[in-house]
Parts: structure tokens; sequence; C-alpha cells
């Protein structure tokens, strides 16, 4: 009804390889939620989800460090992998090149691509049959409902 968006994002702590499919391991922490502005375009669209999931994952890393301080557990200093089921956001992330029908994404959302700069993330792409996102934000049928708890891990 509003037009707008809805984002989402799964984390993990990792994965594993069943059967030659990527399966999470210990998902421990997901979210949905509907984007504050109408995006003009798919890509704007995911361009805005991938900054909310930038900002969760390097969250959650410091959250996960402070944890594991007291504990035998080492926290990798690399990038949070990121998937993302569109090229062309990837494409604005890793140039950071504002273009004829990217120009009017607002200014807030573009730490995304100085994050990836930084090292804090990276992001790559997934297909969208393997984004375990799509579970909290689109309507599916049953089969596909079941397919993407499986990649989450949680049957």
């Amino acid at each position: 009804m509003t037009r707008k968006s809805v984002g989402g994002c799964v984390f993990g702590l990792g994965y594993t390889n069943a059967s030659k499919e990527l399966i999470m391991a210990g998902l421990i922490h997901w979210q949905a939620k509907s984007q504050s502005i109408v995006a003009l375009s798919t890509l704007e669209a995911e361009y805005i989800a991938c900054s909310h999931v930038t900002w969760e994952s390097l969250w959650l890393k410091r959250m996960m460090k402070e944890v594991a301080e007291g504990m035998a557990v080492k926290i990798s200093d690399g990038p949070v992998p990121i998937g993302c089921d569109n090229q062309g956001a990837i494409k604005l992330i890793a140039s950071g090149v504002v273009r004829q029908k990217s120009k009017h994404i607002d200014v807030k959302y573009h730490h995304v691509h100085d994050e990836q700069m930084k090292g804090s993330v990276k992001f790559q792409y997934i297909t969208s049959a393997s984004n375990p996102a799509d579970l909290l934000t689109k309507p599916l049928a049953t089969p596909r409902h079941q397919q993407l708890l499986q990649l989450t891990g949680l049957t």
C-alpha cells in the first residue's frame, strides 16, 4: 500500500557446504524492515538495503568482538562478507560513481562504498535463488519457503 520496499538481512556465524549448496551455520540475527522512503528503482531499493545491512553487520561484529574478549575465541579482522542479489547495486557500491540512474539516491546511503573501500565489508553477488533474506521480504510458495529455511539452517 505504501509502495515502500522491505529490506531484510540474515546473519550467521559462517557457512557449511552440504551437497554443493551453502548452508548457513549458526543463525544469529535476522531483520526485516520497511524502508523509510519509496525507492524509484530496484537498484535504489537494494542499495538502501545494503546500507542498512552494512550498519547491522558492523554493529554485530563489534558486539561479537566484545563478547569474545573474555573467551578463547578469535573473531576475524577481515571484512564481513555480505551477499547481494543485485549486480547494479554491487557495482555502485564498488565504484561509488553516481550516474544518471543513481544521482537521486540520498547521500546518507553512500557510506556503504566507504566501508567497502576501508575493508570493513565486502559485497559479493549471490543469486536470487540463494538469497536467504528473501525469506523475510517476499511472499513465498511453500517449496521456496522450505528451501530458504534449509539454507538458513533452520530445518
